[in-house]
């Protein structure tokens, strides 16, 4: 019996030893994830992801310093153990979000839609993030991010202007798609993709 009491107690000390090594190792993980996550996300300039990765980060120094606590009092490191897998769940966490946001970013569509004509002309676009009129300069321009496949831009010249003629331009990821031009006062250039 006394030899059974003995077995468990080393169990138990072995378990209490190898819960603050864990807390450390997982922790260590977490402030290089979080470290790594800092120079991508600074090039987005947003300052909340900044913040949970500052978060994470001191969650895994306190892991650690309750690790190296817990190693010291013999104590069984459970408090470190939490602190660690909280601090390396946070910066997996904000890993995911950055892969998922620069997957859904390449996706995007970069549209230029260029307009040339009297100035006071009506140019209305249209795309997936929905239809909008304004008026426009002598060479107005209008840029839009969309994961559409379509953009369409109407240029309407003013019925006063001295000269009724008026292009358009579709610009779809660095290329030209569309091109037109009329000298009755109203143009329209549309693309789509599919």
């Amino acid at each position: 019996m006394g030899n059974e009491q003995s077995v468990m107690t080393d169990r138990a000390a072995s378990q209490r030893s190898r819960a603050p090594v864990a807390a450390i190792w997982i922790a260590a993980v977490a402030i290089i994830l979080a470290v790594g996550l800092v120079v991508p996300y600074l090039a987005l300039a947003s300052r909340a992801p900044l913040l949970v990765l500052l978060l994470a980060a001191a969650a895994a120094i306190a892991g650690i310093m309750l690790a190296v606590r817990a190693r010291r009092t013999g104590s069984s490191g459970a408090a470190a153990l939490i602190c660690a897998a909280a601090a390396l769940l946070t910066a997996v966490t904000m890993a995911v979000v950055f892969v998922i946001g620069m997957v859904s970013a390449t996706s995007m569509n970069i549209v230029e839609l260029q307009g040339h004509g009297p100035a006071g002309s009506s140019a209305s676009t249209d795309s997936d993030l929905g239809p909008r009129t304004e008026t426009w300069p002598a060479d107005g321009r209008a840029t839009i991010s969309t994961k559409g496949s379509w953009a369409e831009l109407t240029l309407v010249a003013p019925a006063d202007a001295t000269s009724q003629t008026v292009s358009c331009q579709i610009i779809w990821n660095g290329e030209i798609v569309v091109t037109e031009s009329s000298d009755s006062g109203t143009v329209t250039c549309r693309y789509d993709e599919g």
